[in-house]
């Protein structure tokens, strides 16, 4: 067997770890990373290995040249333009002349290979995924396996609705060099993305192997650290250079360690080390090749490259230190910080926590580094959830934090593009609005501000402006909450997709930002008409003559605020007569009372959003959640529709309704782009826009001559029940691939969760991307039977979690 070493990665995520190294050469205790690969294959018996590169190539040539002083013969193969993983590969064919392993040069695993091999060739599989399970599988590819290890679902990047298992693909595999003519050449191919869907859908057998070891992707400069805290606690097989001299504590060649250093391992010291009398070197301490460490220095969890220069009384804890780095007496870094190459410190600075600094800069004596040139870290969680970034208001969301959004998301667009930017009444998001549109104007964004609006006006902001995208900033959940949601949208007014959420996220982490000079910047202007038109175009949607000679009567709760001109100015113009109660004086059931006194046609119950709306019939019936979205089923298939988006969440009874009309109910995911794709023809958005749902419902009852109670008793009765179950973020992807493995004689869907049929009703089972827990949703034939069914899962993701708790000890 050959291997191919994939040795083309730029590291962005680890920057300013990569700045000046190619990822594969980030050390590892003191040798690259792609070394432990070596040697992981050289003890596996390979011993030729093809060497695939791009990105600062010269550096992995020189420093493991033909391979001969590690055992094996290399070869290389450069890319002079990106090919991807499988086209990478290809490139390197006249190399591979039978079953060939391919395996990350930037990874750290002690699988054992040959057990992988041996099933690949009992399987007599053509290609072979090896996997391994993970706590968060959000940045992997996610993969199914039958019995008989067949893989039967891939899913790349997947959001946590898509999660369906916690078993990843590691970026290893075992391929039969026939694989090599299903990848064109030349042209930019991936593994995950390309070649197995194609070896799916053209019917191949596609086997996947679990192994069992250690195995890290080294995503981020947290788990760089943590890697090699792992090394040190003998999580993983290998070989760590140096002799042991005391109980995890291991210290390299010609090191010269003073009496009166005090040594607490786990730690590792790099060849040629100095550490003078009375320095510390704490628990989890790596120091590569070269350092010099003064009297009365203290590191603990901190890792230093080599030739690193620590003054007196230098106090690092947590941090990250690459090479020549100076750094004077009494000089303080804390946990994450990250000091990249040559660097120099003054005495008595201070870096504060998650603070870097890219190479060569200076800190001047007595400076304290609150914030770096280039900011932040990857967090565990994505920046965008479910309905786009969240924080906390001046904690998490800060002005500073929003700069540097804007500042992302213009570097993914052109220069002179239009954002069309709002918020709602709240005082700190306009404050945000104002810190957003400076960051998209030094990126060269022109913006709109379009003042005070809810989301849907601002949907429909964007496609009258012809705008390239828009930006929404509004307070998020109860009034207690202090949580702000800036909400980001594509140039149709849809909240944007995964792949440009994607971009923004890796222009933020890696400091990408577009900073446009002085004859680019962006200018601003401002639509004061954003209001009046967009109430215009709600009236143009419907018969406001045939409404208004009802003369309906309509009581509605809602904030006066967002709501105090538009509303009013609306049903004034359809001649209804309104009685208004304000949200901030009145309780939740104060609208049902006055809605039975007599003599209201409906009771309404608006967010302050303007997407979410309730109904009170004129029988004092409730209408929200499952029920207003069969009733605005039923008004579009009124209306004509002939196909209607509904999600994966909907009772079956929108199905019995479509039939009805001779018309389609399309299934989605549970998310807001997935629902709004289907309908982009339609003017607005039925089920995020509550004014225009209200206008729809009283032109309905104008022409049918319906009550609203008439209206909604023509929908069949169904029964459903939804119950949130918390569960940590680390047991979501385990408890997922449990549940599809007990699964597997049932009838199920996996179009956004697992949805399970069983006899009288069916089961959704949705983990939350913004919270830690699973959302169920029930149906059954009756009552009883949707409560049986939301608590039998509930319980099985209960116990599927002290299952992972028992897994991890």
């Amino acid at each position: 067997m050959k291997a191919v070493i994939l040795a083309g990665g730029k590291g962005s995520r680890l920057r300013p770890l990569t700045c000046n190294k190619p990822k594969p050469m980030v050390p590892l205790l003191g040798l690259p990373c792609m070394a432990y690969t070596i040697d992981l294959l050289r003890r596996s018996g390979v011993a030729e290995i093809a060497v695939t590169l791009q990105y600062m190539p010269d550096q992995i040539r020189d420093y493991f040249g033909d391979g001969s002083e590690h055992g094996v013969r290399m070869v290389y193969f450069e890319e002079t333009s990106p090919l991807g993983t499988a086209g990478s590969v290809k490139n390197a064919q006249e190399f591979l002349d039978e079953t060939f392993l391919v395996i990350s040069g930037d990874a750290l695993t002690d699988f054992h290979l040959l057990d992988a091999l041996r099933v690949h060739r009992e399987k007599e599989a053509l290609a072979t995924i090896i996997l391994t399970r993970v706590e968060s599988p959000l940045e992997f590819g996610v993969a199914i396996t039958a019995e008989d290890g067949r893989i039967v679902r891939f899913l790349e990047k997947p959001s946590w609705g898509e999660v369906f298992s916690d078993t990843v693909n590691t970026g290893i595999y075992l391929f039969e060099k026939e694989v090599l003519d299903m990848i064109p050449e030349g042209q930019e191919f991936d593994f995950s993305k390309d070649l197995f869907h194609k070896l799916l859908q053209e019917g191949h057998d596609l086997y996947g192997y679990v192994a069992d070891g250690y195995w890290s992707d080294i995503g981020n400069l947290a788990q760089y650290r943590q890697t090699q805290f792992d090394m040190l606690d003998g999580k993983v097989n290998c070989t760590i250079p140096g002799a042991q001299v005391a109980p995890q504590v291991w210290v390299g060649q010609d090191a010269q360690l003073a009496e009166g250093v005090t040594l607490e391992g786990p730690c590792y010291i790099g060849d040629d080390t100095t550490i003078e009398s009375g320095a510390h070197i704490g628990p989890y301490t790596v120091l590569g090749v070269g350092n010099v460490v003064k009297t009365g220095a203290s590191l603990k969890r901190s890792v230093l490259w080599d030739r690193d220069y620590i003054g007196e009384g230098v106090e690092l804890r947590g941090a990250t230190l690459c090479s020549r780095a100076k750094l004077q007496s009494h000089v303080a870094c804390f946990e994450g910080s990250v000091i990249g190459d040559a660097c120099s410190l003054g005495a008595k600075s201070v870096v504060k926590p998650q603070v870097k600094l890219w190479p060569g800069k200076s800190v001047q004596e007595g400076t304290t580094a609150h914030t770096s040139l280039i900011w932040g870290e990857k967090l565990e969680k994505s920046l965008f959830g479910l309905h786009g970034v969240q924080g906390i208001g001046n904690v998490e969301m800060t002005p500073d934090f929003a700069g540097r959004l804007a500042a992302a998301l213009g570097a993914t667009l052109p220069f002179g593009a239009l954002i069309a930017i709002s918020c709602d009444h709240d005082p700190f998001s306009s404050l945000i609005k104002g810190a957003l549109t400076a960051g998209l104007h030094s990126a060269g964004v022109n913006t709109v501000g379009c003042g005070m609006a809810t989301t849907p006006m601002m949907r429909y902001a964007v496609r009258s402006l012809k705008a390239h995208g828009g930006i929404h900033v509004r307070r998020y959940g109860p009034s207690t909450d202090d949580r702000v949601l800036i909400e980001m949208f594509d140039q149709n007014g849809l909240n944007i997709d995964k792949g440009l959420e994607r971009k923004i996220e890796n222009a933020y982490w890696q400091e990408d930002f577009r900073r446009a000079n002085l004859t680019q910047i962006g200018r601003g202007e401002m639509w004061a008409g954003l209001q009046d038109a967009y109430l215009a175009e709600l009236i143009k949607q419907v018969d406001a003559d045939r409404i208004g000679r009802e003369r309906f009567r309509v009581a509605i709760q809602a904030d006066l605020h967002p709501w105090a001109k538009l509303v009013p100015a609306l049903l004034e113009r359809l001649s209804c007569q309104v009685e208004w109660i304000d949200t901030f004086e009145a309780s939740q059931g104060e609208l049902q009372n006055v809605v039975s006194t007599g003599g209201f046609h409906l009771g309404v119950r608006l967010d302050d959003n303007g997407e979410a709306i309730a109904l009170i019939t004129d029988r004092i019936q409730v209408i929200e959640a499952d029920r207003l979205l069969a009733l605005q089923t039923l008004l579009q298939l009124i209306a004509g529709s002939k196909k209607v988006a509904v999600p994966i969440t909907a009772p079956t009874i929108v199905e019995t309704l479509a039939a009805k009309f001779g018309a389609q109910a399309v299934r989605t995911k549970a998310n807001r782009r997935a629902l709004l794709e289907p309908q982009q023809d339609q003017p607005f958005p039925l089920q995020f826009d509550a004014l225009y749902t209200l206008l729809k419902v009283l032109e309905t009852l104008a022409l049918s001559k319906l009550t609203l109670s008439e209206l909604v008793a023509s929908i069949p009765h169904f029964h459903m029940l939804r119950r949130d179950v918390p569960c940590p973020w680390e047991d979501k992807g385990r408890v997922m691939r449990l549940l599809i493995e007990e699964m597997k004689a049932e009838t199920v869907e996996l179009v956004d969760g697992i949805k399970v049929y069983k006899e009288g009703g069916w089961t959704l089972i949705l983990p939350d991307s913004d919270e830690p827990l699973f959302r169920v949703f029930a149906q059954g034939v009756t009552e009883q039977r949707a409560e049986e069914l939301a608590f039998f899962y509930a319980k099985k993701i209960h116990d599927f979690q002290k299952v992972s708790v028992r897994g991890r000890e």
